[in-house]
């Protein structure tokens, strides 16, 4: 998202407002923003504001968000506009997006919206250089057909002009920044510009259908021969998407365009194709849909904490004990847990940098190990062995310790099913301590053993591809860094898995 967003807000609740931009700086959304409540006011705003999105309330005293849409629509159709409002209906809703209103999200929901607002303003941007692209597109097809036709007529004549206007159609194609060639009706390939044979590698001597053949990808090769014939057979143009490879025997995703040049009686003379990179792009539009998947992984351990402590309370509730308490309080625990992290992963620049946020303090480590592990004992199925120094005091943040904890544990059933006893180890070393998580399952590969930390590495294990995107030993290791300790893993297969990490020793100060 572009730093220091320009944000017009259609809203005459100042406290909605003021709460709606706490949310997006909790995000850590880097925005101005200009809050009217008049219809007269959004116009000047328009003009004179200038913003990149629009967050309207859906209903105004004496306006509302379908007016706004439709003055923004009239005279400024590219803005993005979202409706932020908690009266409107999801019929309603529904409809106003069919009619092109970007999107909408509940005031109940605002946590939603920072993730709607890159999303709009990425779309916005994308389809802004869509539209640029198409238009630069056009004038060269514009600029191709009156040439074509001049060819034609210096072929009637048979003057020394072909030459000349063949150099200067050749300098054309190579003024465009993408790879770029033309087709005879037929589909045969008649030129190539030099960024073709820059990218691939290729010699004219390979300038046909096989030297093409060789350089799309062979799984796009069929689909992409198919998409090209039917871009022929209707004779507007078309686009798709394939992967060539360049000189270096690397794949890049292109967007192929295919467009027909016709004479003023709109005969079909030639086709224009251009090839455009899109590999940055789809790696934006993968690393989205990553977001999403890793905030679910990452929230589902303290979710499932929160309803283990639920359900037991569910069962509880008709005969009301001191046993309900403990369960009250994990609940607390897990619902914190969940608040932090959604915080946490909202904030992608933080993640993506590595700047984890903790509150340490002098704590017991065994306290917290003993704590972190009582969801997964109350189910009885595991045995968790706690030994060592039961009284050292660390000094780190308890969230952050509780998270790591629980994810050393969980991997250790998640990879060692069939061992029921998980031991865990406490010792003191050189003024650090040293928490080990140890199983007696198959064991990590030596090779693979220096990639487990790493952001998005899956452990491939016995032929058996776990599930999850890898990301929550690179978060303990990114906690365990910002506490000045380290993380580590021994580990041999048939033996099973020790990880550790140390923490620093809890700091006296003198009286």
């Amino acid at each position: 998202m572009i730093a220091d967003t320009r944000i017009l807000i259609v809203e005459d609740n100042e406290s909605d407002a003021d709460l709606l931009c706490r949310e997006l700086k909790k995000s850590g959304l880097k925005f101005i923003a200009e809050v009217v409540q008049t219809r007269m006011g959004f116009e000047q705003a328009l003009v004179n504001f200038k913003p990149d999105i629009i967050l309207s309330d859906y209903s105004l005293p004496a306006f509302d968000a379908v007016t706004a849409f439709r003055i923004k629509q009239a005279t400024h159709p590219d803005i993005p506009f979202i409706i932020v409002s908690g009266v409107i209906g999801e019929e309603n809703a529904v409809e106003l997006v069919k009619d092109g209103v970007t999107d909408y999200t509940s005031k109940s929901k605002l946590f939603s919206l920072p993730i709607k607002i890159d999303r709009a303003l990425n779309d916005a941007k994308v389809k802004q250089e869509k539209q640029l692209t198409d238009e630069k597109l056009k004038a060269i097809n514009g600029e191709l057909l009156q040439l074509n036709q001049e060819l034609e007529e210096r072929v009637i004549r048979r003057t020394q002009a072909l030459t000349e206007s063949e150099h200067l159609f050749r300098n054309m194609m190579e003024t465009i920044p993408q790879i770029a060639w033309t087709n005879t009706n037929n589909g045969r390939f008649v030129f190539y510009n030099v960024r073709w044979y820059d990218y691939t590698g290729l010699s004219e001597k390979t300038n046909n259908i096989t030297g093409l053949k060789t350089v799309v990808h062979p799984d796009d090769l069929p689909k992409s021969l198919t998409s090209f014939s039917l871009i022929r057979q209707n004779g507007e143009g078309g686009e798709f998407q394939l992967r060539l490879k360049s000189a270096d025997g690397l794949y890049r995703w292109h967007l192929i365009r295919v467009m027909p040049i016709k004479n003023v009686s709109g005969e079909l003379q030639l086709w224009v194709g251009t090839a455009t990179d899109i590999e940055e792009l789809r790696l934006l539009q993968q690393q989205k849909d990553d977001f999403i998947s890793i905030a679910s992984h990452e929230l589902k351990t303290p979710l499932t904490s929160l309803k283990a402590a639920l359900q037991l309370l569910e069962r509880m509730k008709d005969s009301p004990s001191l046993k309900m308490l403990p369960m009250i309080n994990q609940a607390n625990k897990s619902l914190l847990k969940v608040n932090l992290l959604v915080e946490g992963l909202l904030n992608t620049s933080k993640l993506n940098e590595g700047q984890l946020s903790i509150n340490p303090k002098n704590i017991v480590l065994a306290n917290v190990i003993i704590d972190s592990c009582q969801y997964i004992r109350s189910e009885g199925v595991y045995t968790i062995e706690t030994k060592g120094d039961m009284d050292v005091e660390v000094y780190a943040d308890v969230i952050r310790i509780d998270q790591i904890m629980i994810n050393f544990i969980t991997n250790a059933i998640k990879y060692a099913p069939d061992s029921k006893l998980i031991k865990i180890s406490i010792e003191k070393l050189n003024g650090m301590v040293k928490v080990s998580v140890s199983d007696k399952g198959a064991g990590i590969p030596s090779e693979k053993q220096r990639f487990l930390f790493d952001r998005y590495y899956r452990a491939d294990n016995s032929g058996s591809q776990y599930t999850g995107l890898g990301l929550g030993l690179y978060i303990c290791a990114e906690i365990v860094k910002v506490h000045n300790g380290e993380i580590g893993v021994i580990s041999e297969q048939g033996k099973g898995s020790t990880f550790w990490f140390t923490l620093p020793v809890a700091y006296r100060s003198v009286a």
